[in-house]
């Protein structure tokens, strides 16, 4: 009976999608956090291009949030094409991430497309057996033909989040210097260090980046900037992430800042952050 059993699952394993693997090994980063408003999704596409355009890495931009807001941002550098994020986490049709990303007019640089299915999928998910490691396995092949992907993470601690964490090598947060912002980083991220410890050992935190930096409250800036520091150490990035209307307005374009406005602060800021990440992933020295 066993053997069996054996049988028919790999009967069912053969009829499913199949892709050969590939020959790199993604390194997955999570970008999350509990406050909206603090430059998450803006973080995740103008580092994504970073890493495309100035360290030569192959990534994929995964937009898990229901809100879509990845889309919205690149708007005019998306190809046509792409599917359904939702159907490869529900299993309406088998398959891996990679099959339902676009490409964008970023050399290496694709995506999801937006998907408000995810919110149905959200509920979905609590019923299905394994339900926080199915973004886990469905990247499996996927992250053999990237060097970097990167999760733009819906805000909230919901089953999509989970599912991230847990299919992630390091979490990224990002954080403005409000309050508010702080306490949702100190909350996320005693949440991720269940989740590390339950469903993936392997989670480590790559940084809290400092946004939406504000040179005119100094005051301000240096108090909320010390609890930081001490409570998070050599963990918060050495670049921060200034105010800038050229990201706003990028934004609105539809256009990642480097296509946008490549000689504006935010471009610059972005360049310097997209190195400082790729010097912790060990792509760069």
């Amino acid at each position: 009976m066993k053997n069996l059993f054996r049988h028919g699952l790999k009967h069912l394993v053969a009829g499913s999608a199949q892709r050969a693997r590939g020959t790199r090994d993604a390194k997955v980063v999570s970008v999350a956090s509990l406050k909206g408003g603090v430059g998450k999704t803006t973080t995740s596409v103008n580092l994504a291009s970073a890493l495309a355009r100035f360290h030569q890495q192959r990534v994929l931009l995964i937009d898990l949030d229901p809100q879509g807001h990845v889309g919205t941002s690149l708007k005019t550098q998306i190809a046509p094409g792409g599917g359904l994020l939702s159907s490869v986490l529900t299993g309406e049709e088998p398959g891996h991430v990679m099959d339902v990303a676009t490409d964008t007019s970023v050399y290496a640089l694709r995506v999801t497309p937006p998907d408000p299915g995810l919110i149905e999928a959200e509920n979905l998910l609590s019923a299905k057996i394994g339900k926080e490691m199915i973004l886990r396995d469905a990247l499996q092949v996927t992250r053999s033909y990237y060097d970097v992907i990167l999760i733009d993470c819906p805000p909230n601690l919901g089953n999509l989040t989970v599912n991230a964490l847990v299919a992630s090598d390091y979490m990224l947060v990002p954080c403005d210097l409000s309050p508010l912002a702080v306490q949702g980083v100190d909350s996320l991220l005693r949440h991720a260090q269940l989740v590390g410890g339950r469903l993936n050992p392997a989670l480590d935190l790559l940084g809290v980046v400092i946004t939406r930096y504000d040179t005119r409250t100094p005051s301000l800036n240096e108090s909320v900037l010390s609890q930081l520091e001490q409570t998070y150490g050599e963990a918060l990035l050495s670049v921060r992430v200034g105010v800038s209307t050229s990201l706003s307005r990028a934004q609105h374009a539809g256009a990642e800042i480097f296509e946008h406005d490549p000689k504006s602060r935010g471009a610059l800021h972005y360049r310097e952050l997209g190195a400082e990440v790729a010097r912790r992933l060990g792509v760069i020295n």
